[in-house]
């Protein structure tokens, strides 16, 4: 999976899944998060969590099992089974499970954000966006800007670039400073032919650190778009020395005229 890809597919989601999630008003019954698992669940959940970090996905899976069978209600322990089923490479399954956990906290960000990077992922955008829609809307959810940036990137994998935009910008106006929603706003304005914009995103991320080679080989895109020669040279001097192994494969798309 790239770099960049979404973040909550990562080993990343695992310290979020973790955060606890709103339980929607008037439930017929509570539904089970950090704050109100048990003891014995929580703390094999987290055994879970450990687990699967290290890669010990039978000794993970033994212990997701058991926080599941203390807390059968618990949305955040079928989002790490579902992690577990996704390195096990049984996307069916990681997918029933993240379902799972949706109809469990219905208005829980994290929750909507994990199932939607999923649907994304797996070519039903439509779906994903619908859901990173609610997840922004959790008023508890504190990682708002995660949900712009995967609604956004997935928008742009399907195509759609219109719809893209607004999502980025918002997740911008959450975290100016974000590296990956600059990135993806870079490579937004380079695949709508808005080459001077989406230079001006390469520069503010730049300006937060070092960059990878799928960087500088957009960048150097970007100026050769803008007609800077010298300056697609410069990058492209970078990409050689900085990463003398990587190879070009053109990732971005072609900019629409």
């Amino acid at each position: 999976m790239p770099r960049d890809s979404f973040p909550v597919l990562s080993a990343l989601v695992l310290a979020l899944a973790l955060a606890g999630c709103a339980s929607g008003g008037g439930a017929p019954k509570q539904v089970t998060t950090e704050a109100t698992m048990s003891n014995k669940g929580l703390a094999n959940l987290q055994l879970a969590q450990n687990y699967l970090r290290a890669g010990k996905l039978d000794l993970a899976m033994d212990r997701a099992n058991r926080a599941l069978r203390h807390d059968p209600d618990s949305a955040d322990v079928q989002i790490v089974l579902g992690m577990i089923r996704q390195s096990l490479d049984d996307e069916a399954r990681a997918g029933e499970h993240f379902a799972r956990a949706v109809k469990l906290a219905p208005e829980s960000g994290h929750v909507l954000n994990v199932h939607g990077a999923w649907l994304c992922e797996h070519g039903k955008p439509d779906e994903a966006d619908a859901l990173f829609a609610r997840a922004v809307r959790d008023p508890f959810y504190e990682a708002k800007a995660q949900s712009y940036y995967n609604a956004g990137r997935c928008a742009m994998q399907a195509g759609n670039l219109e719809r893209a935009e607004p999502p980025l910008r918002k997740g911008l106006e959450l975290a100016p400073e974000d590296p990956l929603l600059l990135e993806q706003m870079a490579r937004l304005q380079f695949r709508q032919g808005n080459f001077l914009g989406a230079r001006a995103f390469v520069q503010r991320r730049e300006a937060l650190g070092e960059v990878g080679a799928e960087m500088l080989e957009l960048a150097t895109a970007i100026e050769e778009g803008a007609g800077d020669r010298a300056a697609a040279e410069r990058y492209r001097s970078r990409l050689r020395e900085q990463f003398p192994d990587h190879t070009p494969n053109s990732p971005e798309g072609t900019p629409q005229s």
